[in-house]
């Protein structure tokens, strides 16, 4: 063998040994998000007030619906503004519409696993001049 044929056979070597490293990195990550996954559990929220009802419903760590019903009496307003207050540090404010349908949907995508809910989750509602929280 000569001195090249030595240089490329470490080459090859260390590429290998690097490739097997990166593979137990990855195959330690997978198994770790696998394990989250397996072991998160559903959660579900609701709560009402005089004129509205929300829920909740959490079926994977990442990604949260809610729900939003107008219940009160007389014509349900066509639009209204929101702010779900899931933690101090996050809260999802938007409008939403029940102009031709019951119900308005929010489903809120986390860029990771979404952060832990406490027992309660306040959400702010305002309409036709009206503010509720519940």
């Amino acid at each position: 063998m000569n001195h090249h044929s030595i240089g490329v056979n470490i080459k090859k070597i260390l590429s290998l040994v690097g490739c097997l490293e990166l593979l137990k990195i990855l195959g330690a990550f997978t198994s770790e998000e696998n394990s989250n996954q397996s072991g998160y559990k559903a959660q579900y929220f609701e709560g009402k007030s005089d004129n509205w009802y929300v829920k909740m419903v959490s079926e994977t760590e990442s990604r949260r619906n809610y729900t939003i019903s107008y219940i009160g009496e007389g014509n349900r307003p066509l639009s209204f503004r929101y702010e779900i207050f899931e933690t101090s540090y996050f809260t999802h404010p938007g409008e939403g519409e029940l102009k031709n349908q019951e119900e308005f949907e929010i489903y809120i995508k986390c860029s990771g696993p979404c952060f832990a809910v406490s027992n309660s989750i306040p959400v702010q509602i305002e309409w036709e001049g009206k503010k509720k929280c519940s």
